[in-house]
């Protein structure tokens, strides 16, 4: 019953919001029947507009920060708040964080049907989105909820020294989010404005309604700052699980830095000789041929099915997945490691290929590809083959490391299927040669492979590994 009276407020206090949000109201009314607000809408927009649009690198870096108020943004943090708070067993948090995303994906779109604003008419339009949804600003609002919520999660179970910085840090997000709404030319101030009334008053109505719904159970927090009022074993306290304690330079540090100039050191030679020795014998025809052979086999369809697998090892792909084991990692061991191990694996692997391709500087094929933008003395070696290898490959480590599973090959089994999968689809699309991607292949999976050596903690060596990660992941919280 406690999480029906829950949602019962929520969806009553969605429609007050609707009818009586204040500073929303008046932005409509002024945008509606003000002139000077209109004209001063369109001055803005046009000046910012006329300022940006110029410059390809300011419209990529503003791209870059309004995707983090966009519905995939948003779609991935909340699903992952969601999954940290029900593996540590807070099953109320993670209602109210699902409430409010659900109440988030409902509350834009309705509003923007009803005001049905056009957007802002630019000499240089540089986002394409839809002419009649300008009226709130979706990015606007998106980022005061989901940062907002997830600020009112976490705030109890940070050391206090570090709460303004992470208050601050949030509302930075919020702020600049909506200012680049404004510097795209994509909305006008009122809609910035409205988004993020609208965003911080549904905030209010589910943070309001959870803390009611936290005192009908009759549980209070013992937390001075806790704006959602969470009972003492409600808050998601960072915790110290098994082998909790990181690496430290000497035990891992030191190694994978000569690991990494081993591997440099090792690929750079090997592209070398591919591209300079071999350059015209029989392993470059062979290349060659692979990818004329593709070629003529493309279709519509097959196009489409290689693509997506293409995505999954493109750059939203990497960070969502990277992003997910740093959150479940975490979960699920109490521990840092895998958080580490991830981010370790990753940026290694970006910074090996990078300076890899850039001294072997390889040309990609001389052929009609389904890629656009590439470096193109970038082939050697395959950047997304590398990728699929490392993060599928830290995967099915941490899932070996922590869960022990009986069939471990299995596990074992996805890097290698997804790296060849991907490998496949850069050598359809003409991004690469063969030699490209197994050279990419082989190099991310020794880096992997060293990261979990020197990173993880070691299950043979730790018999209870597993037992004590699941013990401390539902364990008494301590303070922190």
């Amino acid at each position: 019953m406690g999480i029906v009276r829950f949602e019962g407020r929520a969806v009553l206090g969605w429609g007050a919001l609707l009818l009586g949000a204040g500073p929303f109201l008046l932005l409509w009314l002024l945008v509606e029947a003000w002139p000077p607000m209109a004209r001063l809408d369109e001055r803005v927009a046009d000046g910012l507009n006329a300022a940006v649009s110029g410059s390809g690198v300011v419209v990529s870096a503003l791209s870059a920060v309004t995707d983090l108020g966009g519905t995939g943004t948003a779609v991935l943090l909340m699903t992952l708040a969601t999954v940290f708070l029900l593996i540590r067993r807070r099953r109320r948090l993670a209602t109210f964080v699902v409430t409010t995303g659900l109440g988030l994906a409902a509350l834009g779109p309705a509003t923007k049907a009803i005001v049905d604003r056009a957007r802002p008419m630019v000499d240089v339009p540089i986002v394409q989105t839809p002419s009649n949804a300008s009226f709130p600003s979706g990015h606007s609002m998106t980022a005061v909820v989901v940062y907002g919520a997830l600020l009112l999660v976490a705030l109890p179970s940070v050391r206090r020294r570090v709460r303004p910085w992470l208050i601050a840090g949030a509302v930075l997000v919020m702020v600049a989010v909506g200012l680049t709404r404004l510097a795209l030319g994509v909305h006008f101030v009122s809609d910035v404005l409205a988004g993020w009334a609208l965003g911080v008053g549904w905030l209010a109505i589910t943070g309001g309604a959870f803390r009611a719904w936290q005192h009908d159970l009759d549980q209070e927090s013992d937390e001075p700052l806790d704006p959602l009022d969470g009972a003492p074993g409600e808050v998601a306290r960072p915790t110290t699980g098994a082998g909790s304690a990181l690496p430290g330079w000497q035990s891992a540090g030191r190694p994978l830095l000569v690991a990494a100039g081993t591997l440099f050191a090792g690929f750079t030679g090997l592209g070398l000789l591919v591209t300079a020795v071999l350059g015209q014998g029989w392993l470059a025809s062979a290349d060659r041929g692979v990818v004329r052979w593709l070629l003529e086999r493309r279709t519509s369809e097959l196009t489409t099915v290689l693509d997506t697998v293409g995505m999954v090892s493109g750059t939203p792909g990497f960070i969502a997945a990277t992003l997910t084991m740093v959150v479940v990692g975490r979960a699920f061991t109490a521990t840092w490691r895998p958080a580490l191990f991830a981010v370790v694996a990753v940026i290694g692997e970006l910074a090996l290929y990078l300076a890899t391709s850039q001294v072997v500087s390889r040309a990609r094929p001389a052929i009609a590809d389904l890629t656009a933008g590439l470096p193109t003395a970038a082939s050697f070696p395959s950047g997304h083959a590398a990728g699929a290898a490392v993060l599928y490959g830290a995967v099915a480590a941490l899932v070996v490391v922590y869960t022990r599973p009986r069939r471990r090959w299995l596990i074992l089994s996805l890097p290698l299927l997804t790296a060849l999968a991907v490998s496949v689809s850069r050598l359809y699309v003409a991004a690469h040669y063969p030699t490209d991607v197994l050279a990419g292949m082989l190099l991310g999976s020794l880096w992997v492979l060293a990261c979990a050596r020197y990173l993880l903690p070691d299950p043979d060596a730790e018999p209870s590994l597993a037992g004590e990660v699941r013990a401390a992941a539902v364990g008494d919280e301590l303070d922190p």
